[in-house]
């Protein structure tokens, strides 16, 4: 039974219409493992148990890992971020001691694949502005003295004003509101993850408009020059955005 179940997690194909949520698989191992608990609860040796459990737990962490990429219309990094939110939370309540690594293991993939969906989406508000201060610090990094960045043609204090035109407050929002409709759109809503992406988000956000103020101050000292919107402007683009509950 185990070695039929495991074959067949490994071999399920990606529901073609599917554009997200929980996948076959992981739905087959909770059912698997429910099931097996009931049966065996009383049982005094549970070793062929704990075996069953380990290689069916490899088998659905190796098919979320293929089957997410087998669909290009669908989000690698969200299929992963929330099945391995799903399973890590299923493993938390189950508590099994043989599946204790596994649980831990859910949630360092689910955490770092929140991460790269994130810091993918929020390449789209600021992108042009993400774009000129990579180049800055390319050429800081590079051995030119931070005063003498301004003095580059590409990275002129003309460049970075004309960046900075393109960012005004309003534009800003409404990109946010765009990317908010998206995800919301996109996540499903039995793991509720959307309040938790979207807090990322948030802090991603702040983290680059700090690193973006930091540049300007060291390399474009004196200049005047600063962008449309402000930290607390920011912050309330987000409260507007994010509905109250």
């Amino acid at each position: 039974c185990q070695g039929t179940l495991c074959k067949e997690i490994e071999e399920m194909k990606m529901p073609s219409k599917m554009k997200g949520g929980i996948l076959p698989s992981v739905s087959r191992f909770e059912e698997f493992v429910n099931f097996s608990e009931e049966v065996f609860r009383s049982a005094r040796r549970r070793g062929e148990l704990d075996k069953a459990h380990l290689r069916l737990a490899n088998s659905v962490f190796s098919s979320i890992t293929s089957l997410s990429s087998t669909n290009l219309k669908v989000n690698t990094d969200m299929v992963m971020m929330e099945n391995f939110h799903h399973i890590h939370c299923f493993l938390c309540q189950k508590k099994i001691h043989c599946l204790e690594g596994k649980k831990r293991e859910a949630k360092q993939r689910y955490t770092e694949h929140m991460e790269k969906y994130v810091i993918k989406h929020l390449g789209q508000p600021l992108e042009k502005l993400n774009h000129f201060f990579e180049g800055v610090k390319a050429r800081v990094a590079q051995g030119v003295k931070e005063e003498e960045v301004s003095f580059q043609l590409a990275y002129s204090k003309q460049e970075l004003r004309k960046v900075i035109e393109k960012y005004p407050g309003k534009e800003v929002k409404k990109a946010l509101e765009t990317l908010y409709r998206k995800i919301h759109k996109y996540l499903s809503p039995e793991e509720n993850l959307l309040p938790v992406v979207w807090h990322a988000m948030e802090q991603e956000l702040m983290r680059q408009y700090r690193e973006f103020e930091d540049l300007i101050r060291r390399c474009y000292a004196g200049s005047g020059i600063a962008m449309d919107f402000t930290m607390e402007d920011l912050l309330s683009y987000f409260n507007s955005i994010t509905p109250s509950s």
